[in-house]
């Protein structure tokens, strides 16, 4: 059973995920921005907002909600600053055509609506998978724009809800159905969406993350 803690204690990721306390989770999805902001990273700052205040918004306002291409341009190039970089993954999303980026998005979103189940999802992902350059974790994040319940299949998630995981199944269909599950299951348990857990675990993982190079906190860090 989950202790109190003083508000100031800041939980790293693997301490978070292992608290069952909805005010540990709070407190570190409170810190999201703070804490991101500190890492000094420009383009994190810039399109992280972007893809939670702004892009999520458009996908859900439109009938039926989809992507258009520049949007997944532009949500990969996020995907990378919260992440590993990788070029190719860009220069592939940039040939893709808008119409292609529409149906695919809203076929994988009318899926995604019409699951009852968590093992269902990778019907939802198929989609969007199937374009190139798009693997489970881009795809995931197309599905987190139309859905809370949908986390982000981002590194630090996996690490403490996953483990340690082989690279071969790392970004795997089935292990984005396994931390959907677990996300949601621990959002269940201290009152968050799949999204919020996500976002507490990544702002958990910034308490041990470099900043760069010239960063106003690199020094000292607010948490």
């Amino acid at each position: 059973m989950a202790t109190k803690r003083d508000a100031t204690e800041a939980l790293r990721a693997s301490a978070l995920w292992a608290s069952d306390s909805p005010d540990d989770w709070r407190a570190a999805l409170d810190a999201y921005a703070q804490r991101r902001d500190a890492l000094n990273h420009e383009k994190l700052t810039r399109l992280d907002p972007w893809f939670f205040d702004r892009l999520t918004v458009d996908v859900r306002a439109r009938e039926p909600p989809c992507m258009t291409a520049e949007e997944l341009v532009n949500m990969v190039d996020w995907k990378m600053s919260r992440g590993k970089v990788r070029p190719n993954l860009l220069n592939y999303a940039k040939a893709h055509s808008e119409a292609t980026v529409k149906d695919a998005t809203r076929d994988a979103i009318a899926r995604l609506r019409s699951a009852s189940r968590t093992e269902d999802i990778p019907k939802a992902l198929e989609p969007v998978v199937k374009l190139k350059g798009v693997g489970p974790a881009t795809a995931s994040a197309v599905l987190a724009c139309a859905d809370d319940s949908v986390p982000f299949m981002c590194d630090d998630l996996i690490a403490v809800a996953l483990g340690n995981l082989p690279s071969s199944v790392r970004y795997s269909e089935s292990s984005f159905v396994e931390l959907c599950d677990a996300a949601r299951r621990k959002g269940r348990k201290v009152k968050l969406t799949a999204s919020e857990v996500e976002r507490a675990i990544f702002s958990a993982a910034c308490l041990d993350k470099k900043p760069k190079a010239g960063a106003a906190g690199a020094k000292k860090r607010k948490r």
